[in-house]
This record gives C-alpha cells, structure tokens and sequence, in this order.
C-alpha cells in the first residue's frame, strides 16, 4: 500500500507549523482527505491519534500530516519523515521569545538540531530535510520539492495559491484575529472553547486554531539574522559560547569576532 503518513518530526521554532500546513495543502490539492481534520496540541495526543486512527486505516485516498517535537525510535508503516533546520541562535531567540523560558532552556533546544539531523538521518534512508531560509526565500521551489515528496503533481497556479494562503501576513492576521476572539469571550465571561486555547499554569494563555494550529506569537516580527534584538549583551556573549559551534557545523556563518 502506498504511504499514507507524513511526519513532521523536528525541534521547536524551525518552521514546522509553516511545512504542517503546506503538506496539508498540498494533499488538499490533489483532491486527497487530509487528517486530522483538526490540528492536535500535544505529542502525547498526537501519538494516541496514531495508534488508534492511523494504524489501521486502509484507504488510498487518506493522508494523515502529523506535527511532533518528540524524537520518533522507528519508522512507522506507509510513513514518510519531514525535518526543518534553521539557525541555531534564531531558534534560541525565538524559543526564548515564544516560551518565556530560562535562557539555558533556548540554548539547549537550539544545541539539540545537530544531533536531532544525525538522529534522524542515520535511521531512516528518506528524510526531506526543510531549510527555514528556504521557508522565506524560495518559497516556489520548496513547495514543488515537497509535492514531489509526496507524490503530488501541482500545477504553478496550485503553488501559487498555497503561498498566498500561508504568506507571512496572512497567519499574523490569523493570530492577531484569534487572540481579539479569545480576549473578547474571557472579557464578557463566555464559554470558550478549550480546543482554541492553550492555557498555562500561571493563567496565562494562547490562542490555538484549530484549522491551522497557528498559535499567539507563534509568528515573529524579526527577520532571520535578527536574533541579538531579543537578548543583553550579557546574554548575547552566552549564547555565542554555546551554539557557535552548533551553527558553523550546520553551515551557518560564525558569531565569534
């Protein structure tokens, strides 16, 4: 049978929502069902998913796109595995950004890309491997490459529309629109639903869509390169210490002066 599962597979803040989307789009446009129908928050979820809508199905026409942070130990049947690589001192700064977290925890998430494209290629032979500079500069051709991944003909006006539709804009306007929906609902005391919302234990929150899993500043006003911008100088200094190695060895330009 043919491949019916693509996997996101990838550390945090590389652009993986961004290639979720498109390898949706993708199988939308070549008149294929797309599951889920609703994007899943979780990888504990996404793998209950998984093993209990997945595994069995055995219809042609159903493509399953699966976003996961977690590192996967095999290769699951009718699988395919999509990775992103981006900067690693963007992805510090856009982690730290995103999770509010202690500085220690962006670096480490940023340190992990090296060893996550070892990972992964050393356990499977087939991995498309998506570069985040590719994501904002050659949009066209990353998009007829992965329709070839996924064995998907699109035609010049299909890839057009799909840039179109997930333009950098276009999903801050999404957000922008979610997170005055959300806001508006808690103001009045509405019920809100809990599949569009991301809550937290200190009470803080984010909106969550539900169709395209984009969530509150999930998408940076920074161009890449722009990673100082977030950090003291202090921290900056850090941060080179620890990922300067890390991005020389992924072909990016060294910090150190």
């Amino acid at each position: 049978m043919s491949v019916n599962t693509i996997w996101i597979a990838s550390v945090p803040r590389t652009g993986s929502m961004w290639t979720t989307n498109i390898i949706r789009e993708i199988f939308f446009e070549g008149n294929l069902n797309v599951f889920p129908k609703d994007q899943i928050q979780s990888d504990k979820e996404i793998l209950e998913y998984y093993n209990s809508e997945v595994q069995l199905d055995e219809n042609n026409l159903n493509k399953f796109v699966l976003k996961i942070h977690r590192k996967l130990t095999i290769l699951p049947p009718r699988s395919k595995i999509i990775t992103n690589i981006r900067n690693p001192f963007d992805i510090c700064a856009s982690h730290n950004e995103f999770m509010k977290c202690d500085l220690y925890k962006s670096i480490s998430v940023a340190s992990d890309l090296s060893n996550w494209i070892k990972y992964y290629k050393n356990l499977f032979n087939d991995v498309f491997l998506v570069k985040y500079e590719d994501i904002e500069n050659r949009t066209n051709f990353l998009i007829q490459k992965l329709s070839e991944f996924c064995e998907v003909k699109l035609s010049e006006m299909q890839i057009q529309n799909i840039i179109k539709k997930y333009s950098k804009n276009k999903v801050m306007n999404l957000i922008k629109n979610n997170d005055e929906a959300i806001k508006t609902k808690i103001k009045k005391k509405e019920t809100v639903d809990e599949k569009k919302i991301v809550r937290f234990r200190n009470g803080s929150y984010r909106s969550f869509d539900i169709n395209t899993g984009f969530q509150t500043g999930h998408v940076s006003q920074r161009k890449s390169g722009e990673w100082k911008k977030v950090f003291s100088a202090q921290e900056i200094n850090i941060i080179i210490e620890k990922l300067d190695s890390v991005a020389v060895e992924l072909g990016y330009s060294s910090e150190k002066k």
